[in-house]
């Protein structure tokens, strides 16, 4: 039996797909078997997995139709063999020796996830930068140790979910899939195996390369964003099964009203009102639990967020009152801040006064008055 199964979902990649698998079947940790399924592509990215297969024995290449990633990689699961599963995108890249530090950790740790740092890189200038989604500050404080949901609440929904940042044990996951037909399907898989996980470590290092690129999913703003809804409705859902609801409910809530409104932000015009709608119907179903228990207990800006998406009758009036609300809360701040000015300006006042009145000041007054005179 192999050590590690890497499962790789394959469309369309032929620009980027030669660099992935170059930084898998060179990993400095070999006993490997890599898993490459072909989601129906029409490039030529089959053809390259072809050659790859003929080099490496240990690479597989399965084809299916074009059927999305999530089954794409639930297909992956069900062939892994080996002892951990780790899933990479075909047009990123892994550091070569990702896969050895990964291991060894898991293993020394007996783990059941690993997680790890992505960095992002553009792809027209390969520059690297770091993002504050993928640093997760909230989890260096972890470095090294071994954890569980219990042990840090309801963070334990609230940091970087992607599939391609996590190592994970086979025992863990073997029995799970990705939500299928649906984006955003990293968040419903990750809060899962985390409620599942007993043994769960963090590794403040960046291993995994991920590539910026405006056509890639996530960046193609369609209604498809509207899966978001269904996605932590699922999730609110699963942690009522596991019977952490009343621990987390809060934390979801605003992760709901978050959701909500930074896609529907980003979604295109064209697509605004029918996101719109789609929010006020599910908002309109969490109306008296929010209202009578969890509102209370948010902010200003969650509160006023989600009764604007209930009380308004179109995208448009929406999107009006949110401006008048962000005016508001600017001029706010602006008035908070002249105030502390002013408060520092009195004090100076005060300060200066008290100089110019004490005996030092009077006593100097002749010296100041020669000083004067050389200057000119």
């Amino acid at each position: 039996m192999v050590k590690i199964s890497v499962i790789i979902p394959v469309y369309n990649v032929e620009k980027y797909l030669e660099e992935c698998l170059d930084s898998i079947i060179n990993q400095t940790f070999e006993d490997i078997e890599i898993i490459c399924i072909d989601d129906g592509s029409t490039d030529n990215s089959l053809d390259i997995l072809r050659e790859y297969e003929k080099s490496d024995k240990r690479l597989s290449v399965v084809c299916q139709e074009n059927s999305g990633l999530s089954i794409t990689r639930n297909h992956g699961i069900k062939l892994a063999k080996g002892d951990y599963i780790y899933f990479i995108d075909s047009d990123d890249y892994l550091e070569l020796t990702a896969l050895e530090e990964l291991y060894e950790i898991s293993k020394e740790k007996n783990l059941d996830i690993l997680i790890f740092k992505l960095i992002n890189f553009d792809d027209g200038t390969t520059n690297k930068y770091t993002s504050e989604y993928y640093e997760m500050e909230s989890l260096k404080y972890l470095n090294g140790k071994v954890f569980n949901y219990e042990d840090i609440g309801e963070d334990a929904l609230n940091f970087a979910v992607s599939a391609p940042g996590k190592f994970y044990k086979k025992e863990l996951i073997q029995d799970m899939e990705f939500p299928e037909k649906l984006i955003f399907e990293d968040n419903l898989f990750f809060a899962k195996s985390m409620l599942k996980a007993k043994r769960v470590s963090f590794y403040d290092k960046h291993l995994y390369n991920r590539r910026i690129r405006n056509d890639s999913i996530t960046t193609t703003n369609t209604i498809k964003f509207a899966d978001s809804i269904i996605i932590i409705n699922k999730i609110i859902e699963l942690s009522k099964e596991f019977n952490v609801y009343e621990q987390f409910k809060y934390g979801l809530a605003k992760k709901k009203i978050d959701s909500a409104y930074f896609r529907y932000s980003l979604v295109g015009d064209e697509y605004k009102e029918e996101f719109f709608k789609r929010i006020h119907t599910d908002f309109a179903d969490y109306d008296d639990e929010y209202e009578n228990d969890i509102l209370p207990s948010l902010n200003k800006t969650y509160n006023y967020i989600f009764r604007s998406f209930l009380c308004c009758h179109d995208h448009e009036e929406f999107d009006l009152k949110i401006k008048i609300f962000n005016l508001k809360m600017n001029n706010e701040k602006i008035e908070k801040e002249n105030k502390k000015l002013k408060i520092e300006i009195k004090k100076l006042k005060m300060k200066n006064k008290s100089l110019i009145s004490s005996n030092s000041w009077k006593y100097t007054k002749p010296l100041r008055g020669i000083s004067k005179l050389f200057k000119k």
